[in-house]
């Protein structure tokens, strides 16, 4: 499966609060700054400041 990838900007106009189908959890429960991706975003937070956010990108792949 090839790697997927998002940029910052991307993350960070993303509605966080929006829940899924079943209406019970929201982006922010799930992958927001509380939770083991905090970290990933505190990181790509001062990169994008540093570098600007559409030029900082997350990728990945799952197998």
């Amino acid at each position: 499966m090839p790697p997927t990838r998002i940029t910052w900007a991307e993350l960070a106009s993303a509605d966080w609060q929006e829940a899924d189908s079943s209406g019970t959890r929201s982006r922010d429960m799930v992958a927001g700054d509380g939770t083991h991706w905090g970290p990933v975003w505190s990181v790509m937070r001062t990169l994008g400041e540093l570098h600007g956010a559409d030029n900082v990108r997350l990728v990945v792949w799952f197998h």
